[in-house]
């Protein structure tokens, strides 16, 4: 073998382990890459259900990145405690484990704001890490104003890589890239969940400030039928044998006793809280008496009112939870139209199948990335609104078998439309 041969092979041997070495280093990477991307399509659409991304972010760690455990703890706020909700591998075991909410690693992750490592923890840090099984932990922390302050939702504790090896510097970015990811997802499905535990308060609360705001028009609906009747009975003694007087009170007092009737019985159905209780119902009534509980506010802010009912079959609905959708669809209309005032076209529809009805404005219209938010929790384009009406009538109509959509077109104005299922 030529002399000058050997130091060749040498060089090319190196350049061979080299170019071995960063193909794999590539080759994880773009293992890593595939993982982060299967992890985001499955959380395109917004999660509803907490125990969904629990189950999903441990079985995909553990069989991407082949460690011995995996777990999701969940921030319970209500008894100021975390959770485990869901395990993998070694960290099965640890389903329903929990931490109390001050404990000492939560404010070092939210203090940190990123990945905590086993053996950077403080002593008292490390047990609790021991106890989790993890050496390595991964905060989710939430900006939202739904929590009014930075809060950690959930933590990801990860175990040791089965060959014994540290994480790598691209494993930790890889992890930080997922946990960020999962940030708006895991935002959503711990608002709906917290919204599912506590919805019969929520919706009776937003009933409650409903009622508050349309006190004084329902007070002004109702004094001038009771001042109509008062005139009647004070002058009844004294006029009744006059054929006009008598003539004027038969056409006008059954009238005002119906529009009283119909202030209370609307009055009553909206505010009463009851489990969904489905029955067969005419949408004309239950529209009735949105409108003469709002009429106070519709004559104030100067929006005309037309009605166009063409349906000829009755739906299948609560008349309690569907005269809150339908009062908050109106009011919501009419509000937006209160400074110039408009028109609010409400028409019904049907097929063989459902009951359509569309409330029409033609007020400013909403911008179109706003529409696209409309019926997120907490998302309002009113000042000193909650954000929760549109959110709740959408889950009422949800829970009716029904479906409510908008659309809307800025300086023109919106429709939102209601189906129903029809008896």
């Amino acid at each position: 073998m030529n002399i000058l041969t050997i130091p060749l092979l040498i060089i090319a041997m190196l350049l061979f382990i080299i170019l071995a070495f960063r193909w794999r280093l590539r080759r994880t990477r773009y293992k890593y890459q595939q993982t982060l991307n299967k992890y985001t399509s499955a959380l395109i659409q917004p999660m509803t259900d907490l125990k969904r991304f629990a189950r999903i972010a441990p079985y995909l760690l553990i069989k991407s990145m082949k460690i011995a455990s995996a777990s999701v703890m969940v921030l319970d706020r209500e008894n100021h405690r975390y959770v485990v909700r869901a395990g993998e591998g070694d960290a099965r075991e640890l389903e329903n484990y929990v931490l109390p909410e001050d404990s000492p690693l939560f404010s070092e992750l939210l203090r940190r704001r990123h990945e905590l490592r086993l053996a950077e923890a403080p002593s008292q840090i490390a047990t609790q890490m021991r106890h989790l099984k993890a050496t390595l932990i991964l905060p989710t922390i939430s900006e939202s104003e739904y929590f009014k302050q930075p809060t950690l939702m959930t933590v990801l504790c990860l175990g040791p890589k089965l060959g014994g090896k540290p994480y790598t510097k691209d494993e930790i970015e890889f992890l930080n890239a997922l946990a960020s990811h999962a940030t708006l997802s895991v935002e959503y499905a711990f608002i709906f969940e917290e919204l599912r535990q506590h919805q019969a308060a929520i919706i009776q609360s937003e009933k409650l400030a409903a009622i508050g705001t349309t006190t004084a028009g329902v007070a002004h609906e109702l004094k001038n039928p009771l001042t109509y009747l008062s005139t009647v009975a004070q002058l009844l003694p004294k006029k009744w044998d006059d054929p006009s007087f008598r003539k004027s009170v038969n056409e006008l007092l059954p009238a005002e006793v119906q529009r009283m009737q119909l202030i209370v019985e609307g009055l009553l159905n909206y505010s009463r809280n009851k489990e969904l209780a489905l029955a067969q119902l005419d949408v004309k009534e239950t529209i009735d008496k949105a409108l003469a509980l709002l009429a106070y506010d519709i004559r104030k802010c100067k929006v005309e009112i037309k009605l166009n009912f063409e349906h000829d079959k009755k739906a299948k609905a609560d008349p309690n939870r569907l005269m809150q959708v339908f009062m908050n669809l109106i009011a919501n209309a009419v509000q937006a139209m209160e400074v110039k005032g408009g028109k609010l076209l409400i028409e019904t529809k049907n097929d063989q199948k459902e009951i359509f009805i569309f409330f029409s404005d033609n007020g400013p219209g909403i911008a179109d990335k706003k529409v696209a938010r409309i019926f997120d929790p907490f998302f309002t384009t009113k000042e000193g609104g909650t954000g929760l009406g549109l959110s709740i009538c959408k889950k009422i109509i949800d829970e009716h078998s029904g479906a409510l959509s908008v659309k809307s077109t800025e300086g023109v104005g919106t429709t939102f439309m209601v189906s129903l299922p029809a008896c």
